[in-house]
């Protein structure tokens, strides 16, 4: 505006890009404007408790106990306040500008020239206005968390609900590889380990008839849809009960769902 008033006159008419002397005097009359619709004088009941002057072009300023430094903007601030929309502008422009920073931070950069009234909880008022700060601070939903499956928590001894998976190979002497077996209780999570020489089926049959022998005969078991394992599961169907005149409950195999190996966490090595 003052560009403008000026080549109205019709001397040394300026076009182009604003000087930094046209930017300071044009700040200066909004921080002026800005004192006047807020402050009525240095009386004012807000800025009682603050030792408050007025400078040569009629600003408002605040006198700090940093008289040794050579900046005056940082020595003798300008007093505004924490209400006017212009004001609440320049900190949200701040805000944006240095990366949506904190309120500590951003305190920090407005006090090298200006001393804003009740600043941090202008601050905070600001920033929860940002969407962008809104959108990084914003609660996460939660999932509610599902009951647990009965074989987990019913009363059962050790080793009659588990789950069995592999792990390896790994490598022994002679370049020979083996497999671990690992019987996990589902009810008590103690840990059976059996030894392997193959993934087949019959060599699996071999260490869950070790397993049966130490620690007695499980009642149902997990496992994922290894092909051993459901070799082991077509071979327990074959068995006629009814012809061996046995009474015990027949074993029950529970497969977990293809590709989900947290389905039942407690089987995995």
């Amino acid at each position: 505006m003052y560009r403008f008033y000026e080549n109205t006159k019709g001397y040394n008419k300026k076009s182009g890009e604003l000087s930094k002397e046209e930017i300071k005097r044009a700040e200066l009359k909004i921080l002026k404007k800005i004192q006047e619709d807020s402050f009525h004088n240095e009386n004012t009941q807000r800025l009682k408790p603050l030792a408050t002057f007025t400078d040569a072009d009629g600003i408002l300023r605040l006198k700090t106990k940093l008289t040794m430094r050579e900046d005056d903007n940082f020595k003798v601030p300008i007093v505004l306040p924490s209400d006017h929309h212009i004001v609440k502008s320049l900190i949200l422009y701040k805000h944006q500008e240095l990366g949506h920073p904190g309120v500590q931070s951003l305190m920090v950069y407005p006090r090298e020239n200006y001393w804003i009234l009740k600043s941090r909880r202008t601050i905070k008022k600001i920033i929860k206005t940002c969407i962008i700060c809104q959108r990084f601070s914003v609660k996460q939903p939660e999932t509610p968390e599902g009951t647990l499956p009965e074989d987990l928590v019913k009363n059962a001894s050790i080793f009659e609900v588990i789950g069995v998976d592999v792990a390896g190979p790994l490598i022994i002497k002679e370049s020979k590889k083996v497999w671990i077996l690992i019987i996990t209780c589902a009810v008590y999570r103690a840990v059976h380990i059996e030894l392997m020489m193959s993934l087949s089926a019959d060599n699996f049959i071999l260490a869950l008839r070790r397993f049966v022998a130490r620690r007695g005969r499980p009642s149902i078991i997990y496992s994922d849809n290894g092909t051993n394992f459901i070799g082991m599961d077509n071979s327990l169907k074959t068995i006629n009960l009814r012809r061996l005149e046995t009474s015990f409950t027949p074993i029950t195999w529970k497969f977990i769902p293809p590709a989900a190996p947290w389905w039942v966490d407690f089987g995995r090595g």
